[in-house]
């Protein structure tokens, strides 16, 4: 199975774990995989302090996740259904997920192309 490495903000991350589990009330299955729990603790790390600037360092950190196929095409599917479903302007980090579904049916066709 393919994987591909995506590198979000905290921003990012939080604002795809809003739509794929806040707001996806178990309407789109799989959002329980490794890349969701990475996420997940991923924004447990959050430092206890108030202080503004130790924050913003916090949330504009770049991390770089892991993601199959399936979950880059669950997460495409959530900033997209939900969104939509709540009457909501589909979210600007959607982008980064399409980037690598392109590069795998890339992928894809050219296998298909050398007849594997």
């Amino acid at each position: 199975m393919a994987t591909h490495k995506i590198t979000l903000t905290r921003y990012g991350i939080a604002e795809v774990l809003k739509w794929c589990i806040e707001r996806n009330h178990k309407n789109i299955p799989g959002t329980d995989s490794a890349a969701f729990q990475l996420m997940q603790g991923e924004l447990k790390k959050k430092p206890d302090s108030s202080d503004y600037f130790t924050l913003h360092q916090f949330w504009k950190e770049p991390v770089t996740i892991e993601f199959t196929d399936e979950e880059i095409h669950t997460v495409d599917r959530c900033l997209y259904d939900n969104p939509n479903a709540e009457n909501n302007q589909n979210p600007a980090i959607r982008y980064r997920f399409w980037v690598a579904t392109e590069n795998a049916k890339e992928a894809e066709t050219q296998m298909e192309k050398k007849g594997h």
